[in-house]
């Protein structure tokens, strides 16, 4: 009955690896059969160009054979996909590279953990398992130290520590000991001979230099790409090496489990990598962080000045009436000639009252005729415009007194010599005095001051609202020589709700239409003018002008895309080693995906949120010391934010995908 030991944990079969360049073919391996026990330690030796790095790529599931097979621990390695063979790596096979290849930028904790971390381990587990590889090493007081703060020597032992954290079945070495010097070479090959004996663990070590060889227990020499020789060393040489603690077992996790694992643990250091990065290359991550900040700054400033534009037409609109409707005179022909709407005398106090009762949709009517006047108060003097109407007249334009009090039906029956002023009237004639009981003179007539109206500044149409003098219409029509007539110039309507002024308006033009004897074929003699329909146009014109400036914006946002793309290619390129060494060492290609992206949209969302707040800064200061109205809308900054993270995943995609689909053993080979 045959002992583990006899079992091959690797088993070649007439292996052959072909390269193809264009119409020239070398063969790199040829014939290569071999096998391999659980425990062994074996030497392949060769010059250089024989094949040895080739076989060693091959069995190290780096590189795929041209043809034969090829049994990792009883699996057949040939028939596995990508992601497959990225499990073989992460989880049977721990690497020992000549030039260590550890990630720069990384502590040699986490440069051990990077292993770990795609085989889903939790955070605490990690540390523990790769302190404790450093430990066996005898680098437990370098946990933080950067490759660069190390020796080759120390170097090394963190790659044979990363090799070592994942519990491999079979640890390959290619040159460990080519860049170091005797001294260390005797360390680490003493080091390599422990673990071989005392965890009975299966070493392969790729070497050219006969001396490294003579240290293993059994040598494979290379030569043109076929075996020249398999004998076994029966007395190696032995190298000193401290005894070396134990490395706990990696525990079992689902697969599930696993993979949700990796993904937090490579989003973190994704993230944490970002961010070096940055602070190594400042002017490049600056200038890349510019751009986004740039485009979202904008798209920040273009909203806010948009929606205020908005906000402020939406403001003039509401200052000119509640749900209002005004109904005019409508044209006349005399001769031949069409008169102007407003000219005819169409419209008549008692359309007003009739209005008022008979159409259900409408609260107030005020009807009213308007004259420019002039008005004196002592001895300063003011042109304005005297508006003769009716007590609805301040409930349908929404207009409460500021001081003193409106006049009322009492009035209006009375003809009292009464009147409401604007602010811009108040100011004129009384210089920041209180105009309230005060008297004026309107045109000939004296008027006593009752109330002072509040501001309502310049209407949508460029006129002050403000600039008034507000009488009983008894009392104009009485006092100011315009008769006693019953028409009047306009009637102001104020529908029961926003929804209803359509329905008002039919309802008016129905009414007035019978009241008129208009037939069914002749045109109206007044005209209904809903301001809801040019509070609407108004709407659309002030959308258009902010989609026009969010579309400016978002061009400054997409230039600022380019940018990320253009230094996730550049960072793609130089970093193409690191990479290789990922997929080394079990990374899957969906893993340094994510990883690639990960960066990407950090530097997106950087330049994100500093473009939220330069944005709002530029609206704040814009608004402070212009006349532009500035309103900030929250929901529009968060999505400037989260499209500048979009735009991370959209442009990083590519490069990320670049960087994926590397050849593990091209991106190895990479300078």
């Amino acid at each position: 009955m045959s002992s583990e030991s006899d079992v091959p944990i690797i088993d070649v079969a007439h292996v052959e690896k072909l390269y193809v360049s264009g119409e020239v073919s070398f063969h790199a391996l040829r014939d290569v059969s071999l096998q391999i026990r659980r425990g062994e330690l074996v030497a392949i030796v060769g010059a250089s160009g024989s094949g040895k790095s080739t076989l060693m790529n091959v069995l190290g599931c780096l590189d795929r054979a041209t043809s034969g097979t090829y049994r990792l621990a009883g699996r057949d390695v040939g028939a596995l996909d990508e992601e497959a063979l990225a499990l073989v790596r992460n989880r049977l096979l721990g690497f020992v590279f000549q030039g260590f290849n550890l990630l720069p930028r990384t502590s040699a904790l986490e440069n051990v953990e990077l292993p770990l971390i795609y085989r889903g381990l939790s955070t605490d587990e990690r540390r523990r398992r790769a302190a404790s590889a450093l430990s066996t090493v005898a680098l437990g007081d370098r946990l933080s130290s950067a490759p660069a703060q190390l020796s080759g020597g120390q170097q090394q032992r963190v790659a044979i520590a990363r090799a070592l954290a994942g519990d491999p079945v079979v640890l390959l070495a290619d040159e460990p000991t080519g860049n170091l010097d005797s001294k260390t070479t005797l360390e680490v090959l003493g080091m390599l001979q422990r673990l071989n004996r005392e965890r009975n663990l299966t070493i392969v070590l790729v070497t050219h230099d006969r001396e490294v060889a003579a240290h293993a227990s059994r040598v494979i020499t290379v030569k043109d790409g076929a075996i020249a020789s398999d004998e076994p060393n029966v007395h190696p040489t032995q190298a000193d090496s401290p005894p070396l603690p134990a490395i706990a077992a990696v525990a079992p996790r689902t697969e599930r489990t696993s993979r949700a694992r990796t993904s937090l643990a490579m989003s973190w250091m994704a993230i944490g990598l970002a961010l070096r990065a940055l602070s190594r290359n400042k002017l490049r991550g600056g200038l890349t962080v510019l751009g986004i900040l740039i485009g979202v700054a904008a798209v920040v400033a273009m909203t806010t000045i948009g929606a205020g534009a908005e906000q402020r037409m939406s403001d003039q609109m509401a200052s000119l009436g509640v749900n209002m409707l005004v109904v005019l005179p409508g044209p006349t022909v005399t001769s031949g000639a069409r008169s102007g709407t407003g000219n005819a005398a169409t419209l008549t106090l008692e359309d007003a009252t009739e209005i008022e009762t008979q159409v259900p949709s409408v609260v107030s009517v005020a009807p009213s005729i308007t004259y420019p006047t002039q008005v004196v108060a002592g001895s300063a003097n003011w042109s304005t415009h005297v508006v003769g109407t009716t007590p609805s007249y301040f409930d349908v334009r929404a207009w409460p007194v500021a001081r003193g009090a409106l006049f009322d039906e009492g009035d209006l029956a009375r003809r009292s010599k009464v009147c409401v002023i604007g602010q811009t009237v108040a100011e004129s004639l009384f210089a920041g005095r209180d105009p309230v009981g005060e008297s004026i003179r309107v045109a000939s007539m004296p008027c006593t001051v009752i109330g002072v109206l509040s501001r309502k500044g310049q209407s949508s149409f460029g006129s002050d609202q403000d600039d008034t003098v507000v009488v009983p219409i008894s009392t104009l029509r009485a006092n100011i020589g315009h008769g006693e007539g019953e028409s009047v110039q306009q009637i102001a309507v104020s529908a029961a709700s926003r929804t209803l002024t359509d329905h008002a308006s039919a309802q008016i033009s129905a009414l007035l239409r019978q009241r008129h004897h208009i037939g069914p074929r002749d045109d109206d003699d007044f005209q209904v003018r809903n301001l809801e329909e040019l509070a609407r146009t108004y709407d659309a014109q002030a959308q258009t002008i902010a989609t026009l400036l969010l579309v400016v914006a978002s061009i400054a946002l997409l230039v600022g895309g380019i940018g990320v793309m253009n230094i996730m290619l550049v960072s793609v390129t130089e970093r193409t080693r690191e990479i290789g060494i990922r997929l080394a060492i079990g990374a899957r290609r969906a893993d340094v995906l994510s990883q690639f992206l990960v960066e990407a949209i950090v530097l997106s969302a950087i330049g994100g949120l500093a473009g939220l707040v330069v944005g709002a800064l530029a609206s704040a200061l814009l608004g402070a010391f212009t006349d532009f109205r500035v309103v900030f809308q929250p929901t529009s900054a968060l999505v400037a934010v989260g499209v500048s993270a979009l735009i991370g995943v959209v442009f990083g995609y590519f490069p990320a995908r670049s960087a994926a689909c590397l050849d593990p053993i091209t991106a190895l080979r990479h300078e």
